[in-house]
């Protein structure tokens, strides 16, 4: 089986290509191994061989870029893929098509099968996802892994960045991942069963050697020669391939119509592919704060147990410092001291205040103006200072989320969408749908989105309490405001599930019959009144003749 599958020159491009991509990110690999020492010490090793179990971190005085990468990690998952609420939405850019009830509901149907989808425990979305923005907050770059295994659906794995090279389109995204690891003989055989194995693998098998090691070559790249015709991978817009470098020889040859490997960037420079990181802007200030955190402790050390100055060493041989410890010979016939402690020259506060500078450089790149919004959520506030909090929280967060969405999120939910629709998880769109011949657009009702809408919400919350004072004169001045158009706009905003407000033609029904009951009570209203009348007439009538 694996002799039809090799191609001299395909394993000699694809080695060649990974050579220069090699090149291409070596420049970026000694920054990133500052940033794993100083930055996040547990996933330190990536870049350099570690024994495991080893003593990690060992060099840092301070925690504050530590920690600052957790807060940046929990705020970017917390926007963008929040675990509590179902954010993922489905519509088409067809608004009379958008609008059909049936194609309304698969849309919210669909929507929640991609959450169940995503959210699977076998699937591990959300720790992959954490591991993911912990990558871009280091690294600037990170590259994600979505792939099915057979009889159990969907999983995702975040690829560690020194397994990973990528190049990018005309456009500037990323469509190119090659990742260069090593896998155990058994691994090998999970993935590509023995068969499929070259000679010297199936070796290793035969001799029970199940945890020797070999280096894999998967290369994911658009399919320039595509046969549109083809029923296997050559017409698939994505080729995956998988080469042993040792031996040369191709693995696995396949394809993807969407890329299981998919990479993002925090920001980009000019010129570069690799992204640039919040740990990248601010590493000369954790640099800093842990040289200057290690002098404060050093001075600190000083000044609780300081150096002695000595009048004279004659008959001292020894001190003994610990408590209740007797030294004679320590005091001279007048009563002083012959031992005294060294004057310290060092401004401690000053050295504080410029620790404490600095620290603040890190938080905030790391969102800490973010958390901290977080926390003051706790007062008590009008539901137009809460909308206002929420557009101040999205200008900070925006840059960097948007980009997300659109590198990443975008593509890996578009995955998930074909293959439940290939596997069954997910029914097929209505007859309509491929009737009009589109494909739907993802939407995500995130935080993130909230925070961008909610300056639309909080204008029609403020028009509410400026008019306020001018309905006690006139109420009619409510009449300005579209309120068919404006609440279900707030609605959205707020991230209200389509399914909990009505559609245009359930509030027409609702009014008629509202209207309808209405007059059906004032018709009973009128008829009361005619009975009243009639028996105060026929009262009086009746007095008259007795009269």
């Amino acid at each position: 089986m694996i002799e039809s599958l090799q191609d001299e020159a395909l394993v000699k491009f694809e080695l060649a290509e990974l050579d220069r991509q090699v090149s291409e990110r070596a420049p970026w690999e000694s920054q990133w191994r500052d940033i794993d020492e100083r930055v996040d010490p547990n996933g330190d090793g990536g870049f350099q061989p570690l024994s495991p179990g080893g003593r990690r971190g060992a060099r840092n005085f301070d925690v504050t870029a530590i920690e600052g990468l957790d807060r940046f990690q929990a705020a970017m998952s917390h926007i963008t893929v929040p675990l509590d609420r179902q954010y993922i939405r489905l519509r088409f850019a067809d608004k009379d098509l958008d609008k059909i009830p049936e194609v309304r509901r698969w849309c919210e149907y669909a929507g929640d099968r991609l959450y169940a989808i995503r959210y699977a425990p076998q699937g591990m979305f959300n720790v992959s996802a954490g591991e993911d923005f912990r990558q871009l907050g280091k690294y600037g770059t990170s590259v994600f892994w979505t792939e099915v295994r057979p009889s159990r659906g969907i999983f995702y794995r975040t690829l560690h960045m020194s397994e990973c090279y990528i190049d990018t389109d005309f456009s500037g995204l990323v469509d190119t991942c090659r990742r260069k690891t090593t896998k155990t003989v058994r691994e090998l055989k999970q993935l590509f069963s023995a068969d499929a194995l070259t000679p010297k693998m199936q070796d290793a098998l035969k001799a029970d050697k199940l945890h020797q090691e070999f280096e894999i070559l998967h290369s994911v790249r658009p399919n320039g020669e595509r046969q549109s015709e083809a029923l296997d991978w050559r017409g698939m817009p994505v080729m995956s391939n998988y080469f042993a470098i040792d031996e040369k020889m191709v693995l696995r040859r396949g394809g993807y119509r969407s890329s299981p490997l998919t990479g993002s960037r925090h920001v980009t420079s000019p010129g570069d592919k690799y992204g640039r990181s919040p740990a990248m802007k601010v590493l000369p200030a954790i640099l800093g704060v842990n040289q200057m955190q290690q002098t404060m402790l050093r001075a600190g050390h000083k000044a609780t147990d300081p150096a002695l100055a000595f009048f004279d060493d004659d008959g001292i041989d020894a001190l003994v410092t610990k408590p209740g410890g007797l030294n004679p010979g320590m005091v001279n016939s007048e009563g002083q001291m012959l031992v005294q402690p060294m004057p310290q020259g060092g401004n401690l506060p000053i050295g504080m205040d410029l620790i404490a500078g600095e620290r603040l450089v890190i938080d905030t790149a790391f969102l800490g103006d973010y958390f901290k919004m977080l926390t003051d959520e706790k007062i008590q506030r009008s539901a137009t200072a809460v909308l206002s909090i929420e557009a101040l929280k999205g200008v900070l967060v925006s840059p960097y989320a948007s980009r997300y969405e659109t590198e990443k999120q975008n593509p890996i939910t578009l995955r998930e969408l074909e293959e439940g629709l290939r596997s069954g998880q997910i029914d097929p769109p209505p007859p309509v749908v491929y009737e009009a011949g589109v494909w739907p657009m993802i939407e995500y009702l995130n935080p993130m989105q909230q925070m961008a809408r909610a300056q639309e919400a909080a204008g029609v919350t403020r028009l509410v309490e400026v008019l306020a004072p001018l309905a006690q004169a006139d109420p009619e001045v409510y009449d300005v405001i579209n309120i068919e158009e404006a609440a279900p706009g707030v609605a959205e905003a707020l991230g209200v599930r389509s399914s909990w407000t009505r559609t245009p033609e359930e509030i027409a029904a609702l009014r008629a019959a509202r209207a309808e009951a209405k007059a059906a009570a004032a018709t009973v209203e009128q008829l009361n009144v005619a009975a009243d009348a009639y028996q105060k007439i026929a009262k009086g009538n009746s007095l008259s003749e007795a009269a």
